[in-house]
């Protein structure tokens, strides 16, 4: 009896050892790191670090930023932010509204700013220009043990800046399926 004992309680042992569930901190813990990571990234795009901007993702990650293409991976977040830095000055502000936690996954809402400043560098179709609005971000903790952002979306509450287009110069509206 003790025998089995003994067995079933060093077969619980080993078979806890083996699960592949991350150890997760606390929420005070998740909210802190983040909060770390959301200030690093102000500060990267404050200083034009673009290979700062690209750590906070994960290596599979988006950005979503307002009116630009969708950014995936972390070689084309790195590419974009590096352009966009020589064209001027950002200056960049996150609130965090909401984050909840469970297990190695995080979702957190807040509010944005940007504030950007061209130099001679910039395009003409990239003034300097001010933008607010509601973001939402995916946390993913990596196996680093760094939280990492797995996408990350801003949504505008600015009224989007309308061009007259030529008529003709679309292509004819799509069906939806």
């Amino acid at each position: 009896m003790r025998f089995r004992l003994v067995l079933l309680l060093g077969l619980a042992v080993a078979v806890a050892g083996c699960t592949n569930v991350k150890q997760v901190p606390d929420t005070a813990a998740v909210r802190t790191a983040i909060d770390t990571q959301n200030e690093e990234l102000v500060g990267c795009w404050a200083d034009g670090e673009y290979e700062c901007v690209a750590a906070a993702f994960a290596e599979d990650g988006w950005q979503l930023m307002p009116n630009a293409q969708a950014q995936a991976g972390t070689d084309g977040i790195q590419r974009f932010w590096q352009q966009a830095f020589g064209w001027g000055k950002w200056d960049v502000s996150l609130e965090t509204s909401v984050l909840e936690q469970s297990g190695p996954l995080a979702v957190e809402r807040g509010k944005y700013t940007i504030r950007f400043t061209a130099d001679a560098a910039a395009p003409p179709s990239r003034p300097s220009s001010q933008d607010r609005g509601n973001y939402v971000a995916h946390w993913r903790l990596d196996s680093d043990g760094r939280w990492r952002m797995a996408a990350q979306a801003l949504v505008s509450e600015v009224p989007a800046r309308v061009v007259a287009v030529p008529q003709g110069t679309l292509p004819p509206p799509q069906e939806i399926r």
